[in-house]
C-alpha cells in the first residue's frame, strides 16, 4: 500500500521511512488532523487524527501491516502508556554516529515511541570541564541539536539521561576531576564545587535539548558517604545524604526549566525496604522526597508478572509519580537476548497496566563495552511497541509487521540470539552471556571451563550453520548476522578448547594434544575473521573512540592463543611442561570440586572472565 500524504511537512518526513515499511505513492490519500488518536476510512481517503505527531507515523505502519479498515469505519487504537521511551546507552564506549541515531529514530517513529533517551555519563561536551568526555568523542551541542531537530520531524522527544551522583568511573581517571569524588565513582555530596559541576551538566542539557524532561540518574551509589564524605562529616545515614542531595539537584533542575525530573528509584527504594524499616516506611522518609520527582522502578530480570506487581505496590509507599523501565537485552556482550526481553517486558507491561503506571521505558544498556548493535534488538522494540496497544502475542500478525519493518523474517532475525544458547533447551529462563565469556575465557587458565560441557563446541557449530543460512536472507542487516556467524565459528572451536587441552595434557595424550595444536592455529584464523566483521559493524554504527578497548581485549585473546600454541608445540616437541594445564580447577560458582554446569551464567565483566591475576 502506497500513501499520498496530503501534508507536505509530514510527507517530507515519511519519505525517509520506506526501509521501515512505509511507502509513498499516489494510491491512497492520507490526511492528518489533530485530535484523539483514530484512523478513519471513507472508501476514498484515510483521515488520521492524532494527539502526537508520532502517532501519525505509527498509524501509517499499522495500515501498511494490517490493511485498510472497512469503508465507513473508524479505528481508535488506545495506548497503554502516556510515554513509551527507548533509552540508548551512549556511555559504554559506543557513541553512535549521527546516521545511526537517525536510523534508530526512523524505526522508533513507525513503532510509535514518543521519546528517545540518550544515556550520557560523560559523553556530551560541557564547556567548563574539558576533561568531561575527554578522548571519548562526546556529543557536541550542535550534534545534540541536530538529533533533536530530527526527532521533532517525527514527533519524538529527545530526552537527556545523565548522572548527578555516581557512575562517573571514567572521570576518576583524570587528576583534574579528583576533587569531585567521595569514593569510587560517587560524587562528594555537599561540596560546593560538585554542585557547580552538576549545574554545568544541567545547564548544558537545557541549552541543547529542547525537551524539559530529564533523567538525573542517582542509581547504584551504594558506598555513598563512606569515603571522603565520612572523613569530613562523620557517619550519616545514606538515605539522609541522598535526600539532601536530591533536593539540591532538583533546585538546579528547576532553575533551568526541568520541573519534573526523573530518577532511578533503587537508592531510595532499597533503603526504604531495608531491614531498618521493613515494609513500614516511617512517614518522614517518604515526606522528605520532593514531590515533583518521578521515581523510575527499573527491573530487567524477571518473567513473573506477580513479582513486578508486588514491587510496584511497594513503590507506592512513596507519594511520587512512578514510572517503569524494562530492558531490550543487549548488555551481555556481542549478542542480544530478544527472547528473554520479549517475555520479561510483556509481563512487566501487564503489571504496569494493572497498577496504572503510565511511563514505560525500554532500556538498551551496553555494560562493559557496548559490543552489541542496537538494531540487533529490533524484535524486542517492535514487541514493546505492540504491547503499548495491548497486543501481547508473537503471532502471524507480529511476524508480518516485523518483516515489513526489517525485510527479514522474524524467525531468521531471532537467530541473532543463538550465541547465548549453550543447551538445546527451548527455555526462556536460560539467560547467559556465553557469547562473551566463552570468547574471552583463557584457554590455558580456564576459570570458566567448569561452567560448560565438553559438547558445547558441537552446539556452536550448529548455531553457526543456522546463522550462515539466515545471513544469506538478511538484506541490509547482513552485517549483523556476519558478526554473529563468525563469532559462532570461533566458539565452535574455542568453547570447549580449555576442557580438551586439560584432559589431553592430564592423560599425556600426545595425539589429542596434536589435534588441539592444529585447532588452536585454526582458532587464531577464525578470531581474525571475526574481528574483521565486528570492527566493520562498529565502524558502521559508532565513532572510533571506544573501539580501542576491543582492540586491547581481542588483541590479548590472540596473544594468549599464540602462547598456547607455543607451549603446546614445545610439549609435543620436547615434553616441556605446561604449568597452567597442570593446575587443578575449582568450580567457578564456589562449589569446590563439584563443577556446576551453568546455562544461566551471566558474567559480563571482561576482567573477571579472563584471569584471576592482578589486572587493574
Amino acid at each position: 500500500m502506497k500513501f499520498r500524504i496530503l501534508s507536505e511537512e509530514l510527507r517530507r518526513a515519511a519519505v525517509e521511512l520506506a526501509p521501515c515499511g512505509v511507502e509513498l505513492g499516489e494510491e491512497l490519500p492520507v490526511e492528518y488532523r489533530e485530535g484523539a488518536f483514530q484512523i478513519a476510512y471513507d472508501g476514498e481517503r484515510v483521515v488520521i487524527s492524532a494527539e502526537r505527531k508520532v502517532q501519525f507515523f505509527y498509524a501509517l505502519k499499522l495500515l501498511a501491516d494490517e490493511g485498510l479498515p472497512e469503508a465507513g469505519t473508524t479505528l481508535s487504537p488506545r495506548s497503554s502508556f502516556d510515554d513509551l521511551t527507548y533509552m540508548l546507552d551512549c556511555s559504554r564506549n559506543a557513541v553512535p554516529k549521527a546516521e545511526t541515531l537517525k536510523e534508530l529514530i526512523r524505526h522508533l517513529a513507525v513503532l510509535g515511541y514518543n521519546s528517545l533517551g540518550l544515556y550520557m555519563e560523560d559523553t556530551f561536551s560541557v564547556a567548563e570541564y574539558p576533561y568531561f568526555g575527554y578522548l571519548r568523542t562526546p556529543f557536541t551541542g550542535e550534534e545534540i541539536r541536530e538529533a533533536d531537530e530530527y526527532c521533532k520531524r517525527f514527533g519524538i522527544e529527545l530526552v537527556p539521561y545523565i548522572q548527578t551522583l555516581a557512575h562517573f568511573g571514567t572521570l576518576t581517571r583524570h587528576y583534574a576531576m579528583d576533587r569531585l569524588f567521595d569514593t569510587g565513582d560517587i560524587l562528594l555530596v555537599g561540596d560546593g564545587e560538585v554542585y557547580r559541576f552538576i549545574e554545568a551538566l544541567i545547564a548544558t542539557c537545557a541549552k541543547y535539548f529542547s525537551s524539559r524532561n530529564i533523567n538525573i540518574g542517582m542509581d547504584e551509589a551504594y558506598m555513598l558517604g563512606r569515603g571522603r564524605y565520612l572523613d569530613l562529616n562523620g557517619y550519616r545515614s545514606r538515605f539522609d545524604i541522598m535526600a539532601e542531595h536530591l533536593k539540591k539537584v532538583v533546585e538546579i533542575c528547576e532553575m533551568y526549566g526541568f520541573h519534573a525530573p526523573m530518577m532511578w528509584s533503587d537508592m531510595f527504594f532499597s533503603q526504604a525496604m531495608s531491614a531498618q524499616y521493613g515494609d513500614d516506611l516511617p512517614a518522614h522518609v517518604a515526606e522528605n522526597l520532593p514531590r515533583n520527582v518521578e521515581l523510575i522502578y527499573w527491573d530487567y530480570c524477571s518473567t513473573d508478572r506477580k513479582h513486578y506487581a508486588e514491587m510496584m505496590k511497594k513503590h507506592r509507599v512513596f507519594k511520587n509519580k512512578i514510572g517503569f523501565a524494562g530492558g531490550a537485552w543487549k548488555w551481555l556482550g556481542f549478542t542480544p537476548d530478544n527472547r528473554y526481553s520479549i517475555v520479561s517486558c510483556g509481563e512487566a507491561a501487564r503489571a504496569c497496566v494493572r497498577n496504572n503506571i503510565r511511563r514505560f521505558i525500554v532500556t538498551g544498556w551496553g555494560d562493559n563495552g557496548a559490543e552489541c548493535s542496537v538494531f540487533a534488538t529490533l524484535p524486542a522494540l517492535l514487541y514493546c511497541s505492540r504491547v503499548n496497544y495491548g497486543k501481547y502475542k508473537v503471532n502471524a500478525a507480529f511476524k508480518r509487521s516485523f518483516f515489513s519493518l526489517t525485510g527479514v523474517k522474524y524467525d531468521d532475525f531471532m537467530t541473532l540470539d543463538l550465541c547465548n544458547r549453550v543447551t538445546q533447551n527451548d527455555d526462556v529462563e536460560e539467560k547467559n552471556s556465553a557469547n562473551k565469556y566463552l570468547l574471552f575465557n583463557d584457554v590455558l587458565l580456564g576459570t570458566l571451563d567448569t561452567t560448560v560441557s565438553g559438547e558445547v563446541g558441537e552446539l556452536y557449530a550448529s548455531h553457526a550453520q543456522r546463522l550462515r543460512l539466515a545471513m544469506k536472507r538478511a538484506g541490509r542487516w547482513e552485517y549483523l548476522f556476519r558478526t554473529q556467524y563468525r563469532l559462532a565459528r570461533v566458539l565452535a572451536l574455542k568453547g570447549a578448547m580449555g576442557i580438551r587441552l586439560r584432559a589431553a595434557y592430564a592423560a599425556g595424550d600426545g595425539e589429542r594434544l596434536a589435534r588441539c595444536y592444529g585447532d588452536l592455529k585454526e582458532l587464531c584464523r577464525r578470531v581474525d575473521v571475526f574481528y574483521e566483521a565486528f570492527s566493520a559493524q562498529w565502524e558502521r554504527e559508532n565513532r572510533a573512540n571506544g573501539f580501542d578497548v576491543q582492540d586491547l581485549r581481542i588483541g590479548a585473546l590472540k596473544q594468549r592463543l599464540q602462547s598456547a600454541i607455543r607451549k603446546v608445540g614445545a610439549y609435543l616437541e620436547t615434553g616441556a611442561p605446561i604449568p597452567e594445564l597442570g593446575e587443578k580447577l575449582l568450580d567457578h560458582m564456589g562449589h569446590g570440586d563439584a563443577f556446576e554446569i551453568d546455562p544461566d551464567q551471566c558474567e559480563w565483566r571482561w576482567r573477571r572472565m579472563t584471569s584471576v591475576n592482578v589486572n587493574e
